[in-house]
């Protein structure tokens, strides 16, 4: 079994054009490695100079940094992620309170774990299927964390396969449609 992210011990050699997952800004291209010559950066660091793939702008990451920066999943990787998603939880133990609520979910998206971050969103899409049937919505921290997690897992996934992340989203959403009509497909009646 991967677990893509999971092991977020900051890898000191990186190379020039190499992609990597810095933190939250997703997949970047290292651009350089070095010093540059930029007011406001120390320089007697060494720092990447990371280029978002989804974004625009450049990134300096100190070489010593503490945001996670790990070597970004190849197509296999994500391949082997995405067939073992119907098997990730759906539940999380996720506190009542919205201040509450919305620290547990952004410890998770600060792991940048891959299971844990396909786990907030399977949580959170179950939850509005339950709430949808009693005309209620999920929390303004539910949707929140969740688009966060969504953006983050798709935009690597994308990456790897060569895919946009729009793509990511629609195949793996009309997975889950199918397999949720499957499912009710296969409930005895009356049940």
């Amino acid at each position: 079994m991967i677990d893509a992210g999971k092991d977020l011990v900051r890898k000191l050699n990186f190379s020039v054009d190499e992609y990597v997952v810095y933190g939250s800004e997703g997949v970047c291209r290292v651009e350089q490695i070095g010093h540059p010559n930029i007011a406001g950066l120390d320089s007697t660091k060494e720092y990447y100079t990371l280029m978002p793939v989804y974004k625009s702008g450049r990134i300096y990451a100190p070489i010593d940094s503490l945001i996670p920066m790990r070597p970004a999943m190849d197509a296999e990787t994500a391949k082997e992620l995405i067939s073992e998603m119907p098997h990730m939880p759906s539940r999380l133990d996720v506190p009542p309170d919205s201040k509450e609520a919305a620290a547990f979910y952004k410890s998770l998206v600060r792991t940048y774990e891959c299971r844990k971050l396909i786990s907030i969103v399977k949580h959170v899409q179950r939850k509005q299927r339950e709430l949808a049937c009693v005309k209620k919505n999920v929390s303004a921290a539910d949707m929140k964390f969740m688009k966060i997690a969504r953006d983050m897992i798709c935009g690597e996934l994308g990456f790897a396969l060569g895919v946009s992340p729009k793509d990511v989203r629609e195949r793996l959403e009309s997975r889950c449609r199918e397999r949720l009509a499957d499912a009710m497909a296969a409930e005895p009646a009356g049940q």
